[in-house]
């Protein structure tokens, strides 16, 4: 019962907060945008009819056709707009959840409840996942409706989109927790966390370029160092693949039109190879090892963050 007490509040906050509206309007707008494309034969259609454009390399009656559509749907409207844009948003809409907790006269009113202080963090910190798992539920399931009775393409794999950007999220909420419990302002969680964000992304970048440039690997204490990195911090950049994987979909090069890969020349010819190599080997990427490592640096982010909490003096 605390628990849903606490999901409870959690959820009326972040209504009260502008930014969870703002949030509804971006997922309306882009299920709108997908409603208004149509996929015939041979032809795709833009804004419910108005301009069709004839495709030779592209039909959506092929398992060709097929992967595309689910393949720009996870790489360009998942990723970008829930992946980045909505990932953003929840980070700015929860970054204040945690501080405000902690101001005098609400965590009086809340440890004067049997509620040991362990136990509080962890109920307000799975509350706000639990926010986070709406506004996901919302988005893929609305999505996966217009993609199956509009497109009439039924991707039940898709839905599995759902736990992968709980996960996202929570890869980047945890470093927005710890902050909030060391310094209690909303502005430092939420800009330290988006900062945490981008430097996630910098040891796979650094470690792909090893791997691009094998001569590099000579430097053997830099190569080892950035295999550690790699894998310490959260992959935020495989759940993409993974959800197009488990949708059922390709790389992100499938959306590019067969005439533009003919009409290139050798050397473009070799760089999208490379490119479409690369994205098939994240595609075939161990799920569970990805996930299970980014969970563990999760759960030590967590666990400092909860330490933290028990020992303010309140």
């Amino acid at each position: 019962m605390q628990f849903i007490a606490m999901v409870v509040d959690s959820l009326r906050e972040s209504l009260d907060r502008k930014i969870f509206w703002v949030m509804v309007a971006v997922t309306f707008l882009v299920v709108l945008s997908m409603l208004s494309l149509g996929f015939e034969e041979n032809s795709v259609t833009f804004f419910f009819g108005m301009w069709k454009q004839n495709t030779d390399h592209f039909n959506p009656v092929t398992l060709i056709g097929r992967r595309a559509i689910i393949s720009g749907v996870v790489h360009v409207v998942l990723d970008f707009f829930l992946g980045w844009i909505g990932v953003l948003l929840m980070i700015v809409a929860t970054g204040g959840m945690l501080p405000s907790l902690m101001q005098r006269g609400a965590i009086d009113v809340v440890l004067a409840k049997p509620i040991n202080r362990p136990r509080l963090f962890l109920y307000k910190y799975l509350s706000i996942l639990v926010f986070a798992l709406l506004q996901a539920v919302l988005f893929v399931g609305l999505t996966f409706l217009v993609m199956g009775f509009h497109w009439k393409v039924w991707v039940p794999g898709y839905l599995l989109s759902i736990p992968l950007l709980v996960l996202l999220f929570s890869y980047v909420f945890c470093i927005s927790a710890l902050v909030a419990t060391k310094t209690e302002s909303t502005i430092a969680a939420i800009l330290l966390s988006l900062v945490a964000w981008v430097f996630f992304a910098m040891p796979p970048i650094g470690l792909e370029v090893f791997e691009k440039y094998p001569e590099l690997q000579q430097y053997t204490r830099s190569y080892q160092s950035a295999q550690l990195a790699a894998w310490v911090v959260p992959k935020t950049g495989d759940i993409p693949y993974f959800a197009a994987k488990w949708a059922g979909g390709g790389t992100a090069l499938d959306l590019v039109p067969a005439s533009v890969m003919a009409d290139a020349d050798e050397q473009g010819k070799a760089e999208l190879e490379k490119t479409k190599q690369r994205e098939e080997q994240l595609l075939m990427k161990n799920p569970w090892l990805s996930i299970g490592s980014s969970l563990l640096f999760e759960a030590v982010i967590v666990g400092w963050a909860m330490w933290n909490f028990k020992r303010k003096d309140f």
